[in-house]
């Protein structure tokens, strides 16, 4: 779901820049995500078929993680001191639900 995310901001971006949605670059990228979306809900699953979901469900909360980082890496974006503390919040928070 993370690169879906990264996915949806590059068709954004891309869309500003054009100005239509219909361009492959936009469109292309949109059917992309929304194929990644699908995969990883299939992965989803299946993880769920092995793994208990109050285990495997705070892990979606690294998303929170890897995402705002992308963002910063591939678009600029400003990360904040706060981010930072979140994110070792988020983890804290991951790494004592996922063993418990």
């Amino acid at each position: 779901m993370t690169i879906g995310q990264v996915l949806f901001k590059q068709a954004a971006v891309n869309y500003n820049k054009i100005g239509t949605p219909y361009d492959i670059s936009v469109l292309g990228i949109l059917i992309i995500a929304g194929a990644m979306y699908i995969a990883s809900s299939g992965l989803w699953v299946w993880a769920l078929r092995y793994v208990e979901i109050s285990k495997a469900y705070p892990y979606f909360a690294l998303g929170f993680v890897f995402v705002p980082l992308l963002g910063a890496w591939l678009f600029g974006e400003v990360l904040t001191i706060r981010y930072g503390l979140g994110v070792l919040l988020i983890i804290a928070g991951v790494v004592m639900t996922g063993s418990s």
